[in-house]
């Protein structure tokens, strides 16, 4: 199904092609998101990343942090902004998905291939060197830890975001 995305009047003062390319991004994630069902009105936020609202009738907000940059160009947010705050909808839809920021970013890492996890988790302690500098490696890897952090989950470990971070910082190590 095709979701609609609409800009607020705010966000309409984006350049079109720039607008276009975060569309472009967010349908390409929303395959890995089908319990955000309805349509999504975009805005713009500047204290935050990225923000996602759901109303009680089904209406979805998704504020971002997109601006122009001083040296030119575009701030556009991160493909894992995009993933983490999209895991944040699927959450309001879903009885099976824990809320929490930590536990988004565990589910939202096992959930997305890593090409889209362009930046390091949001809220999950990551050591500071990947942090400064994540690589598709550590992408790759995060991803591993996650699904792994989840089957651990299903199996009874309440504790998955820690084992997440510990597991993580291990296997950085290696």
């Amino acid at each position: 199904m095709r979701k609609g995305i609409s800009w607020t009047r705010t966000a309409l003062a984006i350049p079109e092609e720039v607008r276009g390319e975060v569309e472009a991004t967010l349908r390409a994630l929303l395959r890995y998101f089908p319990e955000v069902t309805g349509d999504i009105r975009i805005g713009r936020t500047r204290s935050l990343d990225g923000a996602a609202f759901q109303s009680d009738d089904g209406k979805i907000k998704l504020m971002l942090d997109i601006r122009r940059r001083r040296k030119g160009g575009w701030r556009l947010p991160t493909r894992w902004t995009l993933s983490h705050e999209l895991m944040h909808l699927a959450q309001f839809n879903s009885r099976g998905i824990p809320g929490g920021e930590r536990a988004t970013d565990v589910h939202a890492l096992a959930r997305v291939p890593p090409r889209f996890i362009d930046d390091s988790p949001s809220y999950l302690v990551v050591p500071p060197s990947r942090r400064r500098r994540w690589t598709a490696r550590d992408a790759r890897l995060a991803h591993q830890v996650a699904v792994q952090a989840l089957e651990l989950r299903k199996a009874g470990l309440r504790r998955y975001a820690s084992w997440w971070e510990s597991e993580f910082e291990r296997r950085c190590r290696l």
